[in-house]
């Protein structure tokens, strides 16, 4: 369970947005990116801290893959039509539409590939986002998230480092914090997502690691 507590609020984190490390502009048609990324994570008794990629291509995919001692650990990987999450350290996986984890968590068409995207790629502009989950019948989620640095890629200003801020209402969970910060910024404009499971994996509910997740 710890394992997915960590992953899952990394994910969380991830889609609020992504930050890249001090570097010069991406200039030309910038349709997609690949970056290498350092995360840390302080919650739910945990103190992390994990290395990986993440590769975007728009209007198709996000692909996050987190690593510990340079082995991937967990893939995530987000479609206009699904979000899967694979878990090696279990043996477990996780697929899910937009449309059942945005009914799931009590929201109203708000998670979306798009409004996803846009956060990947820091559409509004905004210093600072603040977001709240109602996790329909469990635990709303406030989440406050910082952005400071910013590099141009193509059209885009993406931000260099992310902070990110989570807690429960009326102190119904405990208070969560990440780090995030993306480096080696490349353009990236034809990968293809890595949707592979390997044979006799577990194949697990999404509400169920939800109300796990939220569990004080």
């Amino acid at each position: 369970m710890k394992h997915y507590i960590f992953t899952l609020l990394a994910a969380v984190c991830m889609l609020m947005t992504t930050s890249c490390a001090s570097q010069r502009a991406l200039t030309g048609n910038v349709q997609g990116i690949s970056a290498h990324l350092d995360a840390t994570v302080k919650a739910f008794n945990l103190n992390e801290s994990c290395s990986g990629n993440i590769k975007m291509k728009r209007g198709e995919a996000i692909q996050i893959s987190l690593t510990k001692y340079g082995i991937e650990g967990v893939r995530i990987i987000m479609t206009p039509d699904s979000i899967l999450l694979v878990n090696k350290m279990t043996k477990t996986y996780l697929r899910t539409s937009f449309r059942d984890a945005d009914k799931a968590l009590g929201g109203e068409g708000t998670l979306t590939f798009r409004n996803v995207e846009a956060y990947f790629w820091h559409e509004n502009g905004n210093n600072v986002n603040y977001a709240t989950l109602p996790v329909g019948g469990f635990v709303p989620l406030e989440l406050r998230t910082s952005y400071s640095r910013h590099i141009r890629a193509g059209y885009y200003e993406l931000p260099t480092r992310v902070i990110m801020e989570m807690s429960g209402a009326d102190g119904m969970i405990e208070t969560g914090k990440a780090k995030l910060k993306l480096s080696k910024v490349q353009v990236a404009n034809n990968w293809e997502p890595n949707t592979e499971i390997p044979a006799k994996y577990k194949n697990l509910n999404f509400i169920s690691v939800i109300k796990n997740l939220l569990k004080k």
